[in-house]
Order: C-alpha cells, then sequence, then structure tokens
C-alpha cells in the first residue's frame, strides 16, 4: 500500500517540517537530551534534502526522486505498524509498558503522525497535555479546560487565580502551550479565555524558543525553604510551600531587587526591603494588586524537577 500519493507529497514535507520544529509558527521544541541530538540532525538533513529535490530543473528526475522517497516512507510506515501490532498484542505488562512509552514520546509521536498510525486522536492527546501542567496550575490555584476543539483548533479557557492575572500570558505560553506543542503537533490553531496580554494566538500557535530545563537538588527541599537557581540568562528563586514547589524569576518588580536575603513565611515571600507577594496566588504582591512575580511553569515527575525557561 502507498501511504502518500503524488498530491500529498508536500503534505509531506510539511509534516516532516513538523517534527523538526519548524511548521509554520509552531515550534516545536525537545526537552536538552543528548539522545536526540543525532534524530534532531537527521530530521532536519531530511528537510534539507526535500527542498533540494524540489528546486531538480529536470522534472522527471525530481519526480522519479519525490516517487522513491514515498515508497521509502510508505516501507517504513509498515514496519512502524508491524512494530505497534506486535508489542500492542503482548499480554504482559512490559509489554503494555512499552507501547505507552513508544505513544507517549514526543519525537516517536511525529513520525507515527506522518504515517497516520498514533492511537490516540487529537483531542485526547490533548486532555493528555493538560493533564501534564495540570500539577502546576493547581500549585497556583488555577485551572485550565478545554471549551471546544473544532477543526483542529483549540479553545481553552483559564480559571482560578489565572484567569485575569497578568502572568497568565507568562503561563500560558510556557507551560500549557509547550505540553501541547509536544503531544498535539498537528493542532492548527488555540485560543485561550482569560488570557490577559497573551499573544494573539487565533489561528496559529506562537512561536517560542522555550524548553525544559532539570534542575537538580530542589527535589529535597523542605516546606518554608527556597533556593536561588542560576541558569544561563536567568535568575530563579524555587520555593516549597505545603509540600508544592514554585519558581518565579529571582526579581522583586517593586524594587527590582534578588530575594537571596529575602524570607519566606507561610506562603509569603518578602525582599530584603519588605516587599511580598502570594506565592499560592500567582505571585501577586500583598500591597500592590498590579505588581505580580514573573512565574516560570514547574513540574515534578518521577523524582525529577524541571522548569520551563525562554
Amino acid at each position: 500500500m502507498n501511504i502518500f500519493s503524488q498530491q500529498d507529497f508536500n503534505d509531506v514535507q510539511e509534516v516532516i517540517k513538523m517534527a523538526n520544529g519548524q511548521h509554520g509558527n509552531i515550534a516545536k521544541k525537545e526537552p536538552a537530551r543528548d539522545e536526540l541530538a543525532e534524530l534532531n540532525e537527521q530530521s532536519k538533513r531530511i528537510q534539507d534534502l526535500v527542498e533540494e529535490i524540489d528546486r531538480l530543473p529536470d522534472e522527471n528526475a525530481k519526480n522519479l526522486m519525490q516517487e522513491c522517497m514515498q515508497e521509502v516512507l510508505s516501507f517504513y510506515g509498515h514496519g512502524l505498524e508491524r512494530i505497534l501490532k506486535i508489542i500492542s498484542n503482548g499480554n504482559s505488562e512490559a509489554a503494555k509498558n512499552i507501547y505507552n512509552n513508544l505513544i507517549e514520546d514526543s519525537f516517536i509521536t511525529g513520525l507515527l503522525l506522518i504515517h497516520d498510525l498514533h492511537p490516540l486522536d487529537l483531542k485526547t492527546r490533548l486532555y493528555q497535555a493538560l493533564e501534564k501542567v495540570k500539577p502546576y496550575m493547581d500549585s497556583h490555584g488555577g485551572s485550565v479546560e478545554i471549551v471546544s476543539l473544532e477543526n483542529n483548533i483549540a479553545k481553552l479557557k483559564l480559571a482560578g487565580s489565572c484567569k485575569g492575572c497578568p502572568s497568565s500570558a507568562s503561563t500560558l505560553e510556557l507551560g500549557i502551550q509547550q505540553a501541547i506543542e509536544e503531544l498535539c503537533p498537528d493542532l492548527e490553531g488555540l485560543e485561550v479565555e482569560g488570557a490577559v496580554e497573551a499573544p494573539h494566538l487565533k489561528h496559529s500557535l506562537p512561536k517560542t524558543d522555550v524548553g525544559w530545563k532539570v534542575i537538580k537538588g530542589i527535589e529535597d527541599l523542605q516546606n518554608g525553604m527556597f533556593r536561588i537557581v542560576e541558569i544561563p540568562g536567568t535568575s530563579l528563586i524555587i520555593n516549597c510551600v505545603n509540600n508544592n514547589l514554585y519558581a518565579y524569576r529571582n526579581n522583586c518588580p517593586a524594587c527590582e531587587r534578588s530575594f537571596n536575603n529575602g524570607t519566606l513565611k507561610e506562603n509569603i515571600l518578602s525582599c530584603q526591603l519588605g516587599h511580598s507577594y502570594d506565592l499560592r496566588h500567582a505571585g501577586i504582591c500583598t500591597d500592590d494588586a498590579d505588581l505580580y512575580l514573573d512565574p516560570f511553569p514547574l513540574l515534578e515527575e518521577n523524582g525529577t524537577v524541571r522548569v520551563a525557561v525562554g
């Protein structure tokens, strides 16, 4: 069976670009993992070769190369399909875990979508993406829900502390969007209710330079304590309140001082000059409702702490 027809070849190119993080305005970013570096390089090389084929002056040669690529894609698509069937037919717990790990891997998700083999539909994967950031949203007293999904355009709604909060733009861009891009690279648009000063998302996802960075030595942070973490270009203050971790930029918006010599009492973080912020309510200043701390999405998964940074 030939999966891709000649008229679909342009769509194949676009999906390859999408998997490489260059599809329109959709920026698909992978966590900084060494094992993906070679795959990303190969994806970029494939894209370059496809563009070179498009520039061939000889139409016969170009058509032949395109047909060859279609057959190769079809051939390996059958291989992927057989691998999934063999694993999914396994009755052991190990087989089930392998199957779930495969379909949850963001890079493999792109390959499965190219061949229309992903077992989960877009709506299911969208729910999974939102579940992924639920701990972060909960820790800030906020929530996000799906209003609708039509024509591959999702409408979401922010509620709780996130609704109407000036920090909600950052929350959306660094948290929700990142999770959606990883699990739903085929989503064509995103509209959000309740976001203030958020980028214009209608019809396409905005391009971001966001990645998840693993923060070591934070998982044992005790309640009522904070730790300053320096990463390239950004200083973060990570706080532990009621066994929840909160990450903010290490900068007081009132006095522009760091929190290095500040204090944390219950859920209130104060700078050296006494400006105080409620960490459990999106970092709002207790003395000036127009001031907020700059939040960074933080996720804890299997003992690993990751922060989304740009």
